[in-house]
């Protein structure tokens, strides 16, 4: 009776253990770190949540004994973050950076469209917030491969929108440094008119601009004259700013991983702001993952 008592005792304690340890990971752990954010009050600006390199896994290479659970495991920590990140934030206006998907470039049709299925059920956003997508080389090639003109196409055509969006005072402005491309300025859009138009143009694209200077990115800043860019693709936070007035660029500066404080960036003194944005996924191989969230 003392022995089948004992055994009782300590199946129940370690049934107690493994269910604290679930619930801490699975839901505890989650709103402790939501708690960590920083928080600003403002009923007149625009906030943009940044979501970067996602890359939900594919089918191809991930084809090893439990990939399926690996894939429903990734699946589920996106949709549960991005769901916090959402409910704190509250957004007006949602940027995806491209590499939405591990194996984009060299997936099936068929493939494609499951992937997008899945990518729709977990990143679920609300159909009056601006959701503004683009691609990166793990969706439509470029950086180990070159970019092919059927699969950017496919891509296009599955998020299909404008290069050019407006949201209240923000122009919005994808660029696609892997395929050379960047779209027209409206006439309303140029720096000289930022004083009394109150309007601020953003670039948006995967792949770093100011991080790797070349003529491309020299010509996007000199017909876009953008006072913000958001940029992705290294899956790490860091801000580099360059001064249009001595065309110099400034130290990288590596965002603390640790730490959720508000930035503040002055847009007015003829400086120009790139964001890098960490990836959100924790199958990228970086211990550091999290969203951007720009007032």
């Amino acid at each position: 009776m003392i022995r089948r008592n004992r055994t009782k005792h300590k199946l129940i304690v370690i049934a107690v253990i493994l269910g604290s340890t679930i619930l801490y990971c699975e839901f505890i752990a989650y709103e402790i770190q939501r708690l960590s954010w920083a928080r600003r009050e403002c009923n007149e600006c625009v906030k943009v949540l940044l979501v970067a390199d996602p890359q939900i896994l594919g089918e191809r290479n991930e084809n090893y004994f439990g990939a399926s659970f690996a894939r429903w495991d990734s699946d589920r920590y996106l949709a549960k973050t991005f769901s916090r990140a959402m409910g704190h934030a509250q957004p007006d206006v949602i940027v995806f950076l491209g590499d939405l998907m591990d194996e984009g470039h060299v997936s099936t049709m068929q493939d494609f469209s499951r992937y997008k299925s899945r990518f729709d059920a977990i990143f679920q956003t609300p159909e009056h917030v601006l959701t503004i997508y683009l691609p990166g080389d793990n969706d439509i090639g470029g950086e180990e491969d070159s970019v092919s003109a059927l699969i950017h196409n496919r891509f296009k055509f599955a998020f299909s929108q404008s290069d050019t969006l407006i949201h209240k005072s923000l122009i919005f402005f994808k660029v696609n440094r892997l395929t050379h491309y960047m779209p027209n300025a409206p006439k309303y859009a140029f720096l000289n008119d930022y004083t009394e138009k109150n309007t601020t143009n953003v670039i948006l694209s995967h792949m770093p601009l100011l991080f790797q200077p070349n003529s491309f990115v020299k010509n996007v800043l000199k017909e876009l004259s953008p006072q913000v860019i958001f940029t992705a693709h290294e899956h790490k936070a860091m801000h580099l700013s360059l001064d249009t007035t001595i065309d110099q660029l400034s130290d990288i500066w590596v965002l603390p991983p640790h730490q959720t404080p508000l930035y503040q960036l002055r847009l007015d003194m003829g400086d120009i702001h790139e964001l890098q944005i960490p990836t959100c996924s924790y199958r990228m191989g970086t211990p550091n993952m999290g969203y951007g969230l720009a007032y």
